[in-house]
């Protein structure tokens, strides 16, 4: 007989099978599920087990916690994707060393070196470019976001396993002297929290900029800002904890943003064709963690409200989420107060440009010699 709280290997198996789509989402909420890194004798099959070494209460807590996740993992999917563009099967060059061009210096941080770096001022021009013909006014953001700005965008309620809170050296002398002279460990005992967090989104410093106003007409507006976006999983760098994105917002009636969405996905699709790599544009759901996915996904498919733009990487064919396409309906209007003429909350939609994840994919494909980019590169270097 063992003692109750006597540490113990212990093995977890899900009830039921998973199809891949379910199977990568349950992956996603392991770390939230059982200490990481992930365990040893883990096993991600389409019946996943996880072997995992803790007490009897311990254990039952991650088992509970181990069925949720398999719950919160099931495809409620309705319909199948949307496929606007397909042009997955294309070849572009031979695959490069794009990791060569990226050195790590932090989890998620990465310093890009030249080719890359041009390809991310390319495709910030390009994607600059679209938000002007679309009649967009450029602003300046900062990379931090407003605790009070989050809650009114209502993200913390939809994406909290994105956010990174900040911290600052509490207000008083001694507490300066000791967080200087301390160890990594006695330096966590002088923070206190502060009321922002790296900014998820570009937009969300926007829509806060117009908090309050009444809008005669529809405005779009442009901004390229850093953003932090916390993955537990993330292994590879294209997904970033820190990251460039530009994105081109609309806010106005309906119609508006409904014809800004459609302007948006034509553009992508032209840019894409231009480009001839290997890419698909369909209908997408974003990655909801909380106890309200099955709900918030059923919707985000039910009324097509997400497209993204996959790019597929010529070294291990991995599809990988470049642009998205989003219509906001008046979930942003009503956070944030932004009303029309009639006193009817706005609505909006926006476009977003994952500069690094843009840059390492064309470099997949890309040849060595700038001289051979298409032109829609070329011309903008």
């Amino acid at each position: 007989m063992t003692a109750a709280g006597e540490v113990q290997r212990r093995r977890w198996t899900a009830g039921t099978e998973l199809s891949v789509q379910e199977l990568r989402t349950f992956a996603e909420l392991l770390p939230y599920c059982v200490p990481r890194p992930l365990p040893d004798g883990t096993w991600l099959g389409s019946r996943p087990s996880v072997s995992y070494a803790a007490g009897a209460s311990e254990s039952a807590h991650i088992m509970a916690l181990l069925d949720e996740a398999i719950r919160r993992s099931r495809d409620i999917r309705s319909r199948s994707p949307q496929v606007r563009m397909d042009l997955w099967e294309l070849r572009g060059s031979a695959p490069s060393a794009t990791t060569a061009d990226i050195s790590e210096v932090g989890p998620g941080l990465i310093v890009s070196g030249t080719r890359l770096a041009r390809l991310m001022r390319a495709v910030d021009r390009l994607a600059l470019e679209l938000g002007i013909a679309a009649g967009a006014t450029e602003l300046a953001v900062p990379h931090l976001v407003s605790t009070p700005t989050v809650d009114q965008a209502g993200y913390a309620e939809a994406f909290p396993q994105h956010l990174t809170g900040c911290c600052v050296v509490r207000h008083d002398l001694k507490a300066l002297d000791r967080y200087a002279a301390g160890s990594a460990e006695e330096r966590l005992a002088e923070l206190e929290p502060a009321d922002v967090n790296l900014a998820p989104a570009v937009c969300l410093n926007i829509l806060a900029s117009m908090s309050g106003d009444s809008l005669a007409e529809g405005v779009t507006c442009t901004a390229l800002g850093a953003c932090g976006r916390y993955e537990a999983t993330a292994t590879d760098s294209t997904r970033l904890w820190s990251f460039t994105m530009r994105e081109v917002v609309y806010v106005g009636n309906e119609r508006g943003a409904l014809r800004f969405r459609e302007d948006m996905l034509d553009a992508l699709e032209c840019v894409a064709r231009d480009l001839q790599l290997p890419c698909r544009l369909g209908s997408a759901v974003d990655p909801f963690f909380t106890g309200a996915r099955q709900e918030l996904a059923a919707f985000q498919t039910e009324f097509v409200v997400k497209h993204e733009l996959l790019g597929r990487m010529a070294v291990d064919d991995a599809p990988v989420a470049i642009s998205s396409v989003n219509a906001h309906g008046q979930h942003f209007g009503l956070g944030f107060g932004i009303r029309l003429k009639d006193g009817s909350p706005a609505h909006s939609a926006c476009v977003g440009f994952g500069l690094e994840r843009w840059a390492q994919w064309l470099s997949s494909h890309l040849p060595c010699d700038e001289a051979a980019w298409p032109s829609t590169l070329r011309d903008r270097l």
